[in-house]
């Protein structure tokens, strides 16, 4: 009875032990399979670009044929690995270029597959998908997708809420502050230090009179920002505008403007108040 048993045991691990195998084969199999499908994805992207952005005299950038090939290797909604392999790819690219080479890419990005890809992604009822979405349509320049975006500035998730914000800044610029007052949810500070980080890195020239229509939010998050935006771009001009929380009964506002107050150089009697009130 013992022998019998244990020789049972040993046929089920024995069958166990040859269907891993079976498995690790078949991993090792199409991971291979998988990494020649990306190397040719990958080149031919390479090769559709270059020729994109460096065409020869008399030669034109047939966009049908781009289409074609990319659907060749399997860049369709059927098969969203290769739709986001080439996204991820066309992210990558986009941030290595800058001026014309960068508003070219962004021109051919809206022409060829996957389209509308990160679009879907906003239907997402994960927020993890949706955020990823619309960091790929800020990080590609698809502005023509904005309208989605807009309403998304309010979503109950954290992540999503911040994706949308920093889209509105890239998309809009200093306009993007106008959206400030509407606003239901506070802004954390690393969504704060992002927003502020985008708008000196893509429109580093101040538009004050947009700067100070924000001065009218009661919000807190919005004093917050806007005096953190005041201290990055070093606008001597506006310190008035951080001294006046100074004395705010809120010690959280008031820590952030004695924090953004030390970057600058007060000048006399500015100066000397400032120091004897707190230090």
């Amino acid at each position: 009875m013992e022998i019998s048993f244990l020789f049972v045991v040993l046929k089920v691990l024995l069958g166990v032990l040859i269907l891993l195998w079976i498995i690790i084969g078949y991993s090792l199999v199409y991971r291979k399979h998988r990494t020649r499908h990306r190397e040719k994805i990958e080149s031919s992207f390479a090769d559709i670009t270059s020729k994109y952005l460096y065409t020869l005299p008399g030669e034109e950038v047939n966009l049908i044929e781009i289409q074609r090939t990319f659907r060749g290797l399997g860049i369709k909604r059927s098969n969203p690995k290769n739709v986001q392999y080439l996204i991820d790819l066309m992210i990558r690219t986009q941030r290595s270029l800058m001026g014309r080479n960068y508003k070219q890419l962004e021109t051919l990005f809206k022409q060829i597959p996957p389209f509308r890809a990160s679009l879907s992604k906003l239907n997402s009822t994960e927020w993890y998908i949706k955020a990823r979405g619309i960091r790929e349509i800020y990080e590609m320049g698809q502005k023509q997708h904005i309208n989605a975006l807009i309403s998304e500035r309010n979503n109950n998730n954290t992540y999503v809420r911040r994706e949308a914000q920093i889209a509105m800044v890239v998309f809009l610029g200093w306009e993007s502050l106008r959206f400030l007052p509407f606003l239901k949810m506070e802004m954390t500070l690393w969504q704060q230090i992002k927003v502020v980080e985008k708008l000196h890195d893509l429109y580093p020239e101040p538009d004050l009179p947009l700067l100070r229509k924000a001065y009218e939010s009661d919000r807190f998050y919005a004093s917050e920002l806007v005096m953190r935006i005041i201290r990055k771009f070093r606008l001597e001009s506006e310190v008035d505008y951080i001294l006046n929380f100074l004395d705010h009964p809120d010690h959280d506002r008031r820590e952030v403007a004695i924090y953004c107050i030390q970057s600058f150089s007060l000048i006399n009697g500015q100066q000397q108040v400032f120091k004897k009130k707190f230090f």
